[in-house]
């Protein structure tokens, strides 16, 4: 019975003061009914809700109340900053409300299924939430906590852009990584080679991270971790980078990480190299280079020198040659006098005492001393006689030693015999001394052979063949012979300057064709002090020779094909005209073809009779011809002759 009234109040009540009287009916319905009486009820809400800044949070609460009892009360609380619960939203079969006195009266509802609605979260909403169910037959409750999640904004790197020194008693701030406005709070770590470094977050001389954590107006939080290093020698190539990891709703684990960075350091030379950038094999000429490098850092100043030959007593101090930082030596085009050893120092006063800070280097240079041949310069023979060239040549290995005459090979050796000269063994002979081990390390020297005697012309006798009378005709005279001969001519005419050639001269004469020239011909003499030649010179004439008829057309005139191709053509014609005139004939005579428009007669009978006699009629043939060349011209008189 007082269930039954309850139930009647509870149903008939719309406003907050009658929902505040109905669940005190409620709990007074509990407290009066027995415990036999009461049934559980059942609340299933989930322990963690997770959802991302700025979306809406659903938060179900699903129930069932045992027996199957419909009347039923559903309240949402929050826990406040005090640790107290309050009621934010309600709803039960009759209506549902939102609590007034609450941060959550305009921002939180309750839908058809009694789940909570909270529109755009924020990080403040990071709290816990409980709903409770109650009826007549009893409560319950559960209890969830809404986490808010936000990536953080691409990382910011700031480095330690000074130089940093490995002889430090204390660690150094290398740099600082900062991610902001994230939630929850990442973490930062730090690499070094992609190895990670376990940092300490207490101060100390070797490694650690100071990390700061700062709470943005807005609720996000953003975080700054410095990474402090004793740095090392062995740093000085690697490469550092700073890596965020962060969550997101559902587990989901994310990396973000920032470019590589290297570490400027200052640290002393310990160690010099200095060697032979240009092949071993050097000989004079060539460009040497000579690299010297220090493993310090801002690189030192390099001092170079050339030390005094072993047992020299005219140098007794290093030569000093040059200083830069690129720590390179250029020689240009050494000689064998560059021969020796050089030394590169390296100026660094952060370097230990111990620490040798000079190197050497020891270079041989190839060569080949002038290359002597005899006789010298240039030498005169007498014509006939035999004549040795000698040749030396001496340097760093012994060469080999070659002649030739301009390109053509007279042979190896030292010496070079030229036996019963003639003029035309007269010329410039070259010697060449080479080390075949030694690619490109050679010298030469040039003797110029002159052959002494009397002239000798080319040719003895010569024909000069012209066409007319009056016709001009050059006449060329070459004489050999040292000294130089003179050269004169038998006939004036136009003389053109004298060539010298290597051991003669050319002499060359235009002159006119005339009868007495023909009848006496021309002379040439060459004289020098020991003696004197003469070339004789006829004049042949020489007939035109007649266009053959094969020949082909001249440029610029019709070609013959044409015409060929014409005559060929009009005799083809002919042909089947009379073949044409030649087959009527032949059947007219057959009596096959009509005779024209006249009557037509039978020379034979279409029907003979056994017993009948043939007679064959013959025609003068002269007379068959004519008829046959007048049909159709007049020259019958009524039939037309075939």
């Amino acid at each position: 019975m007082v269930v039954v009234v309850a139930a009647r109040i509870m149903g008939s009540a719309g406003s907050p003061k009658a929902l505040l009287c109905r669940s005190l009916l409620l709990a007074a319905l509990i407290l009066l009914t027995g415990p036999e009486c009461q049934a559980d009820i059942e609340v299933s809400i989930p322990p963690v809700m997770e959802v991302r800044l700025g979306e809406d949070a659903l938060i179900p609460c699903t129930h069932a109340v045992s027996g199957g009892e419909d009347l039923h009360l559903v309240e949402w609380f929050i826990m406040d900053k005090n640790g107290e619960q309050r009621r934010v939203a309600y709803s039960d079969q009759a209506q549902r409300g939102v609590d007034k006195g609450t941060e959550y009266k305009d921002r939180v509802s309750v839908d058809s299924s009694y789940s909570l609605v909270i529109k755009a979260v924020d990080v403040s909403d990071e709290r816990t939430f409980s709903c409770q169910v109650t009826s007549s037959s009893g409560s319950g409750s559960g209890v969830t906590q809404l986490k808010v999640y936000e990536p953080p904004e691409p990382l910011e790197l700031t480095q330690n852009s000074g130089t940093l020194s490995v002889t430090g008693d204390y660690a150094s701030e290398i740099a600082t990584c900062s991610s902001k406005n994230s939630n929850p709070l990442p973490t930062v770590s730090w690499y070094k080679d992609e190895q990670l470094l376990n940092a300490s977050s207490e101060i100390n001389k070797e490694l650690y991270v100071v990390s700061r954590t700062v709470k943005e107006t807005s609720g996000l939080l953003s975080l700054s971790s410095t990474l402090y290093l004793r740095p090392k020698k062995s740093d000085k190539d690697s490469e550092f980078r700073c890596k965020v990891t962060y969550t997101m709703p559902g587990g989901e684990v994310h990396t973000a990480e920032t470019e590589p960075f290297r570490l400027t350091l200052h640290y002393y030379t310990e160690n010099v190299d200095f060697a032979l950038a240009s092949p071993q094999l050097i000989k004079e000429g060539d460009d040497v280079q000579m690299h010297c490098e220090a493993d310090g850092s801002p690189p030192p100043e390099y001092y170079f020198s050339k030390l005094p030959a072993s047992g020299s007593q005219a140098q007794e101090s290093p030569q000093d040659l040059e200083s830069n930082s690129e720590g390179i030596l250029h020689l240009r085009q050494v000689t064998k006098a560059d021969s020796g050893t050089y030394r590169c120092q390296v100026l660094d006063f952060d370097s230990p005492p111990e620490v040798v800070l000079e190197k050497e280097v020891t270079i041989y240079v190839h060569y080949l001393d002038p290359v002597i041949v005899n006789p010298s310069k240039k030498v005169t023979v007498n014509m006939s006689d035999s004549l040795v060239l000698g040749c030396s040549g001496s340097g760093s290995k012994t060469p080999v030693l070659s002649w030739r005459k301009g390109k053509e090979s007279m042979g190896a050796g030292a010496d070079l015999a030229l036996n019963s000269l003639t003029y035309h063994m007269a010329g410039k002979y070259t010697c060449q001394a080479s080390v075949p081990s030694i690619p490109g390390l050679q010298r030469e020297e040039t003797v110029q052979v002159v052959v002494e005697g009397k002239p000798e012309m080319e040719k003895g006798e010569s024909k000069s063949p012209f066409h007319t009378m009056g016709e001009m005709v050059k006449l060329t005279c070459t004489a050999f012979g040292h000294p130089e001969p003179e050269i004169r001519w038998s006939v004036t005419g136009e003389e053109k300057p004298r060539q010298s050639s290597a051991n003669g001269a050319v002499s060359e004469l235009l002159v006119e064709v005339t009868p007495e020239l023909v009848q006496s011909g021309v002379q040439c003499w060459a004289e020098n002090k020991y003696g004197s030649d003469k070339q004789q010179f006829q004049f042949e004439i020489v007939s035109p020779t007649p266009p053959s008829s094969l020949a082909p057309p001249v440029e610029g005139e019709e070609s013959q094909g044409g015409s060929t191709v014409a005559v060929i053509a009009v005799c083809v014609c002919v042909l089947l005209l009379l073949l044409i005139v030649a087959f009527f004939y032949f059947m007219q005579r057959r009596g096959q073809l009509p005779c024209g428009g006249g009557e037509k007669r039978s020379l034979t009978p279409k029907e003979l009779n056994p017993d009948d006699t043939v007679v064959e009629m013959k025609t003068d043939r002269r007379n068959e011809q004519t008829g046959l060349l007048s049909h159709g011209g007049g020259g019958g008189s009524g039939t037309n002759q075939c």
